[in-house]
């Protein structure tokens, strides 16, 4: 069990990043043709959420007690909360 919701888990934090990666070049792209893109914030939003939750997946792959578990349900949290608050507000 504790390898599927690292797995999910793992699987979600790096799906933000590449997210992050995608805005970031939208924004570039929306830069270069001189119309409105997502924005520097959003991009830098997605970018700082990202790397809380790689860093917190990297906790819960290499603990395997409480704190690992705790860890993961933080990446959980912290990509759940990007795509809300950056998605559906």
């Amino acid at each position: 069990m504790g390898g599927l919701v690292r797995g999910l888990t793992g699987s979600l934090a790096a799906g933000l990043l590449v997210l992050a990666v995608a805005l970031g070049g939208v924004q570039w792209w929306a830069s270069t043709h001189s119309v409105p893109g997502p924005g520097i914030g959003v991009v830098i939003g997605h970018f700082v959420a990202s790397g809380a939750a790689l860093a917190l997946q990297t906790v819960a792959d290499r603990r395997r007690d409480v704190v690992g578990g705790f860890a993961a349900l933080g990446a959980f949290g912290v990509v759940v909360a990007a795509l809300v608050y950056w998605w559906w507000l």
